[in-house]
């Protein structure tokens, strides 16, 4: 794993280690970058984690070369890769140790030149044209598939097995809404719109505050919440942030909390694969608009609330359609949104499939 930083891709990964109840199946981790987000969960939960912290300084390089060392000292059955870079170093392990069973996991949907860096595009490439080594590849989306079946990965060898999502931990919580509100002084009556990602061109925020902005000028009971890394950074002073309006907050921990305080949650991505946040929004009780990309549709369920179109015009339009909805027809839509989660992709389930996966190429 490249790194147990704070996105979806790395609180997938902490999942499915901390919530396998197999006794007969152990897992430890081996992490190429320092940073540590989900470290002391892992800790929590005894699970064993080696870092390698390449990224410290420009000899620690060489800390690759450990991980034989650790190969050998744990004796697993399976390397698991996650994303492109430990995929690729997957491959020289598996030259190193043709007896273990390689399986790889793709994370990335669609590669978008201009969005996507130049080197993960050729890397991404060049993995398909060596996929034939991997005994398994799995796919966390059915775009992430498609999208890279068409590059080339040998199709026969790959599988989707969707993100899952802890229904106890993000679940509707009254004091949790409460919390949020009085913290940042937001009236009873305001409706809460809110969003959580990373700043990057690809999450698309600055559509979505320019939507937002739209919209405000007919509904003055409304607020916008931005939760994630570097949005403070980029937006605190930005001329279209409207401080009594639109609020931005750092990375946190407690984005459970935030979810939870969310009367609707919005994501207008111009590009994901399986997106966690639009699960855990709907886990807690909240109701999602999101850009067609990715799993999203699937995820929702309820194409109303897809975007046809990555437009200022289309995002303000759908979020008008639900604050035009009656008190009723909101109800029902948390209701259905935590039941689709419940239903379909909750965690002990997910992990079973990567577990039965494990099992049938040893």
């Amino acid at each position: 794993m490249p790194s147990l930083g704070s996105g979806g891709a790395e609180a997938m990964l902490t999942k499915l280690v901390t919530k396998n109840r197999d006794s007969n199946v152990s897992m430890f981790l081996v992490t190429l970058l320092d940073n540590d987000y989900f470290y002391e969960k892992l800790k929590e939960h005894n699970v064993k984690v080696y870092k390698l912290s390449i990224n410290k300084s420009k000899f620690s390089i060489f800390n690759l070369f450990s991980i034989p060392k650790i190969i050998i000292k744990e004796k697993p059955d399976v390397i698991q890769t996650w994303m492109y870079h430990a995929d690729f170093l997957g491959l020289f392990l598996k030259i190193l140790f043709p007896s273990k069973k390689l399986v790889w996991n793709l994370r990335h949907s669609s590669l978008i030149k201009g969005v996507d860096k130049k080197s993960t595009i050729l890397l991404a490439k060049i993995l398909g044209r060596l996929s034939f080594i991997p005994n398994k590849i799995v796919c966390g989306s059915t775009a992430a598939l498609n999208s890279h079946i068409s590059i080339g990965y040998v199709k026969k060898k790959m599988e989707v097995v969707p993100n899952g999502f802890d229904t106890t931990f993000y679940t509707p919580n009254n004091i949790f809404k409460e919390k949020i509100r009085e913290k940042h002084n937001i009236s009873e009556s305001d409706f809460i719109i809110g969003h959580v990602g990373r700043e990057n061109k690809i999450k698309n925020q600055l559509m979505l505050i320019k939507a937002f902005n739209e919209v405000s000028l007919h509904y003055s009971n409304i607020t916008l919440i931005l939760v994630g890394k570097g949005l403070k950074q980029k937006y605190a002073h930005h001329p279209l942030v409207n401080k009594n309006k639109i609020l931005i907050v750092d990375e946190t921990k407690s984005v459970n909390e935030y979810l939870s305080s969310f009367d609707l949650f919005v994501l207008p991505s111009l590009s994901e694969g399986f997106p966690n946040v639009l699960g855990e929004a709907m886990a807690s009780g909240v109701p999602c608009i999101s850009s067609n990309v990715g799993d999203s549709a699937r995820i929702i369920g309820e194409n109303k609330w897809i975007m046809e179109n990555i437009t200022v015009a289309d995002l303000e339009k759908k979020i008008i359609s639900w604050l035009e909805l009656r008190d009723t027809d909101k109800e029902e839509l948390k209701i259905y949104s935590r039941k689709r989660i419940i239903e379909l992709y909750s965690i002990e389930e997910i992990v079973k499939k990567y577990l039965n996966i494990y099992k049938s190429v040893i």
